[in-house]
């Protein structure tokens, strides 16, 4: 009866250690959120690694942090706690793909960033900002057509955005783009079908020369037969 009794009593302990370990880190979360949303990461960012120290498996520390890292210029820290949180995600991948994108972008690796943009909006296909940022990297990455898409889908999807009139001006200015591409392409297709045909038309009258040469040593051999040989 004892045993039990000192059983329950330590398990009755633990859970209560438990507890008191995730108030602190709710309570650590709860102000470093809290500076993070006045815009002070600097002073966020101790109470959110404690927070996260003390709970490691909330996801939302994990995001928090990250962000508090990128905004101050540490887009190496800042990728690595993201993908640390997106092993655990449930709620917010789309959020970790997407800030992990834009610290890949600040790093002017552009190719990694469209592919965790493309990653986000996979994993929330009504994800706004995803679309944007991807279309920035598209444009940075010179693939057109592309970023073009992801600009109108943004328009689609969020109307009501600021930045509506200068993304409505990219959109203008690459469809002109594409067009005078295409029009040049068009042109220089023009171009080399005609040299094939001058080609091709050189080809037969070599045929038609060769012809003439043919029909022209037939003639001399009849000639060279008609001479008569005096002894």
């Amino acid at each position: 009866m004892t045993n039990r009794i000192r059983a329950a009593s330590m398990l009755a302990a633990a859970f209560l250690l438990a507890a008191a370990s995730l108030t602190a880190a709710s309570a650590l979360f709860e102000k470093g959120s809290a500076l993070f949303v006045q815009n002070k990461p600097a002073e966020a960012r101790p109470l959110l690694e404690e927070a996260l120290a003390d709970n490691p498996s909330d996801e939302t520390v994990y995001l928090y942090l990250g962000i508090v890292y990128q905004q101050l210029g540490d887009p190496d820290k800042a990728i690595t706690i993201l993908k640390r949180g997106l092993n655990i995600a449930t709620l917010h991948k789309d959020l970790f793909l997407y800030n992990i994108g834009n610290n890949f972008f600040s790093r002017g690796e552009f190719t990694f960033a469209e592919e965790s943009y493309s990653a986000a909006v996979t994993a929330n296909r009504t994800l706004p900002v995803g679309y944007l940022n991807r279309a920035n990297s598209r444009m940075k990455l010179e693939k057109w057509d592309g970023a073009l898409a992801d600009y109108q889908l943004f328009l689609q999807l969020a109307p009501q955005d600021p930045q509506r009139p200068q993304v409505e001006k990219v959109v203008l200015l690459l469809q002109e783009h594409l067009a005078k591409q295409a029009a040049l392409a068009q042109t220089e297709a023009d171009r080399q079908k005609a040299l094939l045909a001058d080609v091709l038309n050189s080809l037969t009258n070599a045929s038609d020369d060769a012809l003439n040469l043919r029909v022209e040593n037939l003639q001399i051999n009849d000639d060279v037969e008609d001479v008569d040989i005096e002894d």
